[in-house]
């Protein structure tokens, strides 16, 4: 990742977040990452939702339907030629990491 994308992707993690926080999701969600790709054409923003899959579902829906707004809310405040497409992913690494540490501990309690 160059220093452009880097700073790119920063500055879109951070008004994404400011958006997310206007939305009225059934779960706290947080914004793991954001990646750019080098010709600064789509963005992949990876979220990490608490609660079960029906809640994940919930989330990713609503950001769904806002996402329309979302981009042109980008385009204005943001003064670039192009704009990244957004494209929200579900980060999974918690929910992972949370099931080996439980396995972890089953291991060294037996």
């Amino acid at each position: 990742m160059s220093r452009r994308t880097e700073k790119v992707a920063s500055l879109m993690h951070e008004k994404i977040g400011e958006y997310l926080k206007l939305l009225e999701l059934p779960a706290l969600t947080t914004i793991s990452k954001v990646e750019v790709t080098p010709d600064l054409k789509w963005s992949k923003v990876w979220i990490t939702v608490m609660g079960d899959g029906k809640k994940q579902t919930e989330v990713l829906k609503i950001i769904g339907e806002n996402l329309r707004d979302l981009q042109k809310q980008l385009n204005r405040e943001l003064t670039m030629k192009f704009v990244p497409k957004i494209k929200f992913v579900m980060d999974h690494g918690e929910e992972y990491a949370a099931k080996i540490n439980e396995l972890l501990r089953k291991t060294h309690e037996e």
